[in-house]
């Protein structure tokens, strides 16, 4: 019996300890509170759409029902550069029916604000530099009607780098010629892929997300339709390093990722949905774009979300 309760104590101090190194590298690593927030958002009243007729309000109604008994988890995940969001992807995820459901949301993105009238700041991707990454959750809600985003998940190139790496590269067959050089960035950036078959490291990983028209006169491929090709490469780029990261190659990311992502999510949380996303197939994953056209305002191209399209994705979305 001296001998049971002897190793009861040194297995559980030992078990307290493990898992009190936990806590402290998740909080020390990973856990962020506001990452740049200055101030409160105050949505411009433009942005409020009209809803416009009977049936769309029903749908509105239904889906406002449906999300107090879902048990969805929304996240926006956002890949930062400097003081602006490049890549925003509002991820919804049902541990009930093992499924994701991710879309893309232009940076380009009109979302004005008030107080904030200078160049560039009635798109979306600049809320991260003035109201952090919380500022962030806050705009995707609006946008999407009021759907609440629960939490969120920050990651830099460098940490995108890190994690592409620690899937063993991402497959990726490239069908144009991708030539870019900016001396001006820090540091230089310099891409260059030929048409074929790759295996992208870190780096070149994240040159190919990165890219969106070629240099002038260089021959390289321009996406015909702006970032929103660039987007839909993205998409393909993220489902083939999905594909890599759900076969045994999972535990290495998720180790990586505790050095180089940003979120809001509890240690206790984290851990219990990891646990459901472990038995998640690649064919209950789906992606999708947010609803909209690109149009010109003031001499800047903005993109125009679609309310009825929005409410059309979302009726979908919770009506499983």
């Amino acid at each position: 019996m001296k001998l049971f309760l002897k190793v009861f104590v040194v297995s559980f101090i030992c078990f307290a300890v493990l898992l009190g190194c936990m806590f402290w590298l998740f909080n020390t690593h990973m856990k962020e509170d506001n990452e740049g927030a200055q101030s409160v958002i105050v949505r411009a009243e433009d942005l409020q759409p009209d809803i416009p007729d009977d049936i769309e309000k029903s749908k509105l109604d239904f889906i406002r029902e449906n999300v107090k008994n879902s048990d969805r988890i929304n996240v926006i995940l956002q890949g930062v550069e400097g003081y602006r969001s490049d890549t925003m992807l509002f991820i919804s995820f049902s541990p009930s029916e093992n499924t994701v459901n991710i879309v893309s949301i232009p940076r380009d993105t009109y979302y004005p604000r008030k107080g904030f009238t200078g160049p560039g700041e009635a798109k979306i991707n600049a809320v991260f530099g003035d109201h952090g990454s919380k500022g962030i959750k806050t705009a995707v809600s609006d946008l999407l009607l009021d759907i609440p985003v629960d939490y969120y998940v920050t990651v830099r190139y460098s940490g995108a780098a890190a994690i592409i790496d620690s899937i063993g590269g991402v497959p990726m067959y490239i069908e144009h010629l991708m030539i870019y050089e900016d001396p001006a960035d820090n540091p230089p950036l310099k891409i260059h892929f030929e048409p074929g078959h790759h295996v992208l490291n870190g780096i070149d990983g994240v040159k190919f997300l990165r890219y969106r028209k070629a240099t002038p006169g260089s021959g390289g491929h321009t996406f015909p339709d702006g970032d929103l090709g660039r987007i839909k490469a993205q998409q393909e780029f993220m489902k083939s390093a999905i594909r890599e990261t759900l076969s045994f190659r999972l535990p290495a990311v998720m180790a990586t990722a505790f050095k180089y992502v940003r979120t809001d999510i509890d240690l206790q949380d984290l851990l219990r949905y990891a646990a459901s996303v472990s038995d998640i197939k690649l064919d209950g994953i789906t992606f999708e774009m947010l609803p909209g056209e690109q149009k010109y305002m003031n001499g800047t191209s903005y993109f125009m979300q679609d309310f009825e399209g929005i409410i059309d994705m979302l009726y979908e979305l919770y009506s499983n």
